[in-house]
């Protein structure tokens, strides 16, 4: 948690040239960027699910004579699906926003700096269309995810699916 809390607390323009200076400018730097901006929320979600096993569970899982990995996997992970879903649905729509940061300032290229070369040029048709293009992608992602979190908790977790 610290190194994560460290990670949020700097400003993202900031950490853009030290992340161009260590990587490149790569789609490497890219990838790096969307992976901080959205590692603390994931994180914290993540951490908080599983957390979230009821605590009887947990003691019958002991008692049957459950290691802490067997624990983990079939009491603490399943209760956890959900929020970790959570986590990702959150952190779509912050990695595209990173990425197309690190694409203004690091590469170059890319629907960011299409973004800002259109501004430049007072092109504001082009800049809707970006707008509209990103908008439509973290929708479609986002549904993807939901999609794919049915699946996964009706056949892994489906106490927590029936409890929806």
């Amino acid at each position: 948690m610290p190194i994560a809390m460290l990670l949020r607390s700097v400003p993202l323009i900031a950490m853009a040239p030290i992340l161009i200076l260590i990587f490149g400018r790569e789609q490497v730097t890219v990838a790096v960027m969307g992976a901080i901006v959205v590692l603390f929320r994931a994180l914290v979600n993540i951490v908080f699910g599983l957390r979230s096993a009821s605590a009887a569970t947990l003691d019958v899982a002991t008692v049957y004579g459950a290691n802490k990995l067997a624990v983990l996997r079939y009491v603490a992970f399943p209760s956890s699906l959900p929020s970790f879903f959570a986590a990702v649905k959150i952190s779509v729509p912050g990695a595209i926003t990173g990425a197309l940061l690190v694409e203004w300032l690091a590469t170059g290229q890319g629907i960011g700096y299409g973004i800002i070369s259109a501004v430049g040029r007072a092109k504001t048709n082009e800049v809707w269309a970006y707008i509209v293009v990103i908008t439509l992608v973290s929708i479609v992602l986002y549904n993807l995810i939901g999609l794919f979190e049915n699946y996964v908790l009706k056949r892994f977790a489906p106490q927590v699916w029936k409890a929806r």
